[in-house]
């Protein structure tokens, strides 16, 4: 007889028992899977992905992966960023000194890659009194966490459990049928789990140690890789890339071992009585009795088939991950205008991640901030490297005209390339510039 499940006949589970069971949970185990698969496509271990038919068949991989995902990871931190600060020159001091110390470009190159492949990336600041700063940013991706969802909100998270495989010898006598010693090996999951209240770490089903969450938030600003509505985790664009690329990877398997066949086409022999025996040797005539036959086996692969296919299967890979394939193999267009749109899928996905990326950094800002006892800063504007999206923009075809008509100045110029530079310093390399051309300018007509 089925019965009526009502929520008020349920014993309630404390936040941190909830965030241990998550890590159980099949979905959750599936999702790291998952995640862990778009890790090693990117790095190149697609081998063992490959269905074999049988043990006669190599696997034949082309990552494809790496290129798409590198290319949306090279938007946002291709260069060391201009950051303008609103707030006490207390706080933007030491937070620019705890970005120096966790060279932070460069780690949210690798936020933004690792938030690409498995949908989120967690940066937990700790302290470290061996910085100067005291502060620093450790990184999890989304294949080392679980989280138990607000329900209230479930875009944040009630509690965090930070989660790796525990390897422990549990006996080194061990021997095989052959005679070889084999260690027993046991694997435990070690979880820390985080919540307003307390920080639990779980060996296994077993609490090792609890203590007093201090803080009294969870410490963990989430970079995601594109956001998922009602979700903690974000999506991770690299599943799309990875399951065409393992769509075309099993191709190319069966053409390779089609090839293979055919190169040693099959003879099929009929009409033997008496189990006479046949040898054939490359470049000979063979004897067959009477009444019997041999007949060459016409495969028929259809190899420039399967081939077209796997061209039209990448050429959707890079339209539906945003990335013209222009972006990626190079190559011309009419007009500068006709090469902006061929590249503008990818100007979107830009704009949409710098979007997103203002508000991380400005979290995490702040996160720093309240750790450390200093006032939060009100604004942040980050001057993203533009110009490295496009192969041209507006500003470079119409430059020489608006120098010409003082609507810019080449000293504006300089700085707009070099961010980093001051107007006294883009003034003498404009100086500098100009000198040295004009030198060239009076060989050139000596000569």
């Amino acid at each position: 007889m089925p019965t009526n499940f009502s929520a008020w006949d349920s014993l309630p589970i404390s936040t941190t028992q909830r965030a241990f069971s998550e890590t159980y949970n099949l979905e959750e185990k599936e999702r790291k899977e998952a995640a862990e698969l778009n890790k090693n496509y990117y790095y190149g271990k697609q081998e063992g992905d490959v269905v074999l038919m049988n043990d006669d068949v190599n696997p034949i991989t082309m990552n494809i992966t790496k290129p798409i995902v590198s290319k949306r990871c090279s938007l946002l931190y291709s260069r060391p960023l201009v950051r303008e600060w609103d707030g006490s020159p207390r706080s933007i001091a030491y937070l620019e000194q705890v970005y120096k110390d966790n060279k932070i470009d460069s780690l949210l190159g690798k936020v933004d890659l690792y938030a690409e492949l498995t949908g989120s990336v967690l940066l937990h600041p700790t302290i470290d009194e061996n910085l100067p700063g005291q502060i620093r940013l450790v990184l999890y991706d989304a294949s080392e966490f679980s989280s138990a969802g607000n329900d209230d909100d479930p875009n944040t998270a009630d509690a965090i459990a930070l989660t790796r495989i525990l390897s422990r010898l549990v006996d080194s006598s061990g021997v095989t049928s052959d005679g070889r010693r084999q260690p027993q090996i046991e694997k435990t999951i070690l979880q820390q789990i985080w919540t307003n209240d307390a920080v639990t770490m779980y060996e296994g089903n077993q609490v090792v140690v609890s203590e007093p969450n201090e803080l009294g938030f969870l410490p963990f600003v989430n970079f995601q890789g594109e956001e998922e509505h009602n979700a903690y985790v974000g999506y991770p664009m690299a599943t799309i890339v990875r399951k065409l690329n393992s769509h075309i990877n099993q191709l190319l398997t069966h053409i390779g071992y089609t090839i293979k066949m055919q190169s040693g086409t099959p003879i099929v022999f009929s009409g033997f009585k008496s189990g006479e025996t046949v040898v054939v040797h490359p470049g000979r005539a063979i004897n067959i009795p009477e009444g019997a036959t041999a007949n060459v086996l016409n495969l028929d692969p259809k190899i420039q088939e399967s081939l077209d296919f796997i061209k039209y299967l990448e050429d959707r890979l890079y339209t539906t991950s945003s990335v013209p394939k222009i972006t990626v193999e190079g190559g011309e267009g009419r007009s500068g205008r006709e090469l902006m749109v061929r590249w503008f899928p990818l100007w979107k996905v830009f704009q949409e991640k710098a979007n997103r990326y203002n508000i991380y950094e400005m979290q995490l800002a702040n996160m720093i901030l309240t750790i450390a006892g200093l006032e939060p800063i009100n604004d942040l504007k980050i001057h993203w490297p533009e110009e490295s999206i496009l192969p041209l923009s507006s500003a470079d075809d119409n430059l020489e005209r608006d120098i010409k008509l003082n609507i810019v100045s080449p000293i504006d110029e300089i700085m707009r390339r070099d961010p980093h530079m001051s107007e006294i310093d883009a003034e003498a390399e404009y100086m500098l510039n100009a000198s040295q051309n004009a030198m060239l300018n009076q060989t050139n007509q000596v000569l």
